[in-house]
């Protein structure tokens, strides 16, 4: 039975080999180009790089909570695909609260690390990230180890990300998560792509650039949907502030265009001393 899996084995590393001799081909004839697996759990979502520091294309495939079994599936589905230069693997938290043994979780991560060398030989992975929500420190400590065993056992590269991470006591980073204790912020995503050699997060688009992109729509109807909402010339149209709306007309009683007539503090029409009117204040007598 051995001695089947063995060669079973090499014939899926044979097939990877060819696999990726083609896809060098097709790449010097102007065909696909292999790419780069970011492959893990949540704690992969606000990563937003997509090039390797060669210029290949980096694919990030996450999953909420994903286990394992998860991460060497969806390492499938891109190879289904995909010709796949490089992998790196971000998981093991889920694994530090399940009931899953420390000897079946090496042997678990020893599976998923065979099965992707038959598709690249270049495999990192991340060690499990420090947790103020999950705090389970030894159990983290127990998958690290062996998670480490296995990928020196399969020859594969392991990034310990604690000196990034914690302090010198062992408490986790509050700079390096976000406010739910577990997933990293924006600097805690630089960092682990540091650790991994990958390039730096590209500028984190700001609120305002955020709103500015979003400011037109080219659906004029929406705009009956919106009581502040003034349509352009161009028929596009964009929510205008209140003060601004309002300012469109004025008071009745008093030539205010901070409010309108119904909501006025003055019971009836002001008197003007500049020129004896009723209707305005005197302040706004020049420009009536």
């Amino acid at each position: 039975m051995g001695e089947q899996s063995q060669e079973i084995r090499r014939l899926r590393e044979d097939i990877a080999t060819s696999k990726r001799q083609d896809g060098d081909a097709e790449s010097n004839d102007g065909g696909p180009q292999a790419v780069t697996l970011l492959v893990g759990n949540s704690l992969l979502r606000d990563v937003r790089v997509d090039k390797t520091s060669s210029g290949n294309p980096i694919k990030i495939r996450r999953k909420s909570g994903a286990t394992l079994a998860d991460i060497e599936q969806m390492i499938d589905d891109v190879a289904k695909t995909e010709t796949i230069d490089e992998i790196f693997i971000v998981g093991g938290t889920h694994e530090t609260t399940s009931d899953v043994s420390a000897a079946n979780i090496k042997e678990n991560i020893a599976q998923l690390l065979r099965k992707a060398k038959t598709l690249t030989p270049t495999i990192t992975v991340s060690s499990v990230l420090p947790s103020k929500r999950r705090a389970n420190p030894d159990r983290r400590a127990d998958v690290n180890m062996k998670m480490k065993e296995a990928c020196n056992e399969v020859d594969v590269k392991f990034v310990d990300n604690d000196a990034n991470f914690t302090f010198r006591n062992g408490a986790a980073d509050d700079a390096a998560f976000q406010i739910d204790g577990l997933h990293p912020s924006e600097s805690g995503v630089g960092r682990l792509l540091l650790n991994l050699s990958l390039p730096e997060q590209p500028p984190k688009q700001n609120k305002r650039q955020h709103q500015q992109q979003h400011r037109h729509v080219s659906n004029a109807t929406n705009h009956d949907r919106l009581p502040n909402a003034r349509v352009a010339p161009d028929g596009k149209w964009t929510v205008v502030k209140r003060r601004t709306r309002l300012s469109m007309g004025k008071c009745a009683k008093c030539g205010e265009t901070n409010h309108v007539t119904a909501t006025c503090r003055h019971p009836d029409k002001v008197l003007c001393r500049q020129c004896g009117e009723r209707g305005h204040k005197e302040k706004h007598h020049s420009r009536d």
